[in-house]
């Protein structure tokens, strides 16, 4: 079997490059260490003559790059498909669509904020992913919203704020879930300190595995990972979802559990 990976273009990796990269070394060595014969790509090397590719790209032309592979019947993992549901806005829309519980959301038309939002909140930016800090920003009233939106520069969503834990899950189709707290010391740009130290609130493990695996389902992805929030009450809220994370604190495992899907077809 001819097995390709596609590293993750820097612009779409902000202060995780090195992260992702090491997850991706991780999976080619454990293929490489069973036989297979692996093949390291960047965005612009030609993607034929594989079996098999599973990559962490972003960018438009590279998906639609990969899509012609996937017609001319290579497996592609995840799937360009799922990793373009997963621009903010789509990905909203497909939760909402799927009855999975997220904060109340609002589609920002230009710069005018509606005089309905309750803050505090989060503006985000609506297309495609976060590539710095000013797009996801929090605020408490309306002329802080119309400042993050201005920065945006586009299409933006309000969130409302949820109180709780904040919650990583990690999962490999519906056959691996983990989860963890976040690590204060290790976060992409600080959003996780506005809700604190967690309390850690007891809630379902299985709802949240559950959600986690019916929301990847629907996304259509099958490498993934995201974000939620644990209220006090024990209520679970999806506040992101994203494909190929770099599953820092459980790499090793998540190596062996990809690799089951890569050359298994599970």
């Amino acid at each position: 079997m001819k097995i390709a990976t596609i590293t993750r273009n820097p612009a779409h990796s902000p202060n995780m490059l090195e992260n992702d990269t090491a997850m991706l070394y991780c999976i080619e060595q454990e293929l490489i260490a069973i036989g297979h014969n692996v093949t390291r790509l960047n965005e612009e090397d030609e993607l034929c003559g594989y079996d098999v590719i599973c990559h962490m790209s972003r960018s438009e032309k590279t998906l639609q790059r990969l899509k012609k592979a996937e017609a001319n019947g290579c497996r592609v993992i995840n799937s360009p498909q799922a990793i373009e549901n997963c621009s903010r806005t789509r990905l909203m829309g497909i939760l909402q669509e799927s009855n999975i519980q997220q904060p109340q959301y609002n589609i920002l038309q230009g710069c005018n904020i509606p005089g309905t939002l309750e803050y505090p909140g989060w503006v985000k930016k609506g297309k495609g992913w976060s590539q710095r800090k000013e797009d996801v920003v929090y605020v408490t009233n309306a002329d802080e919203a119309a400042t993050a939106v201005a920065n945006i520069n586009g299409c933006a969503i309000y969130c409302k704020h949820i109180e709780g834990d904040i919650v990583k899950f990690y999962g490999v189709k519906n056959f691996f879930f983990t989860y963890s707290y976040p690590n204060p010391q290790k976060t992409k740009f600080g959003w996780e300190t506005v809700n604190g130290v967690a309390k850690r609130y007891p809630f379902d493990k299985e709802i949240l595995k559950n959600t986690v695996f019916n929301a990847a389902k629907a996304i259509g992805l099958e490498i993934y990972g995201g974000d939620c929030i644990i209220t006090p009450k024990g209520e679970i809220y999806i506040i992101d979802f994203n494909d190929f994370p770099s599953f820092s604190a459980v790499r090793q495992e998540a190596a062996k559990e990809i690799i089951k899907l890569v050359i298994e077809k599970r």
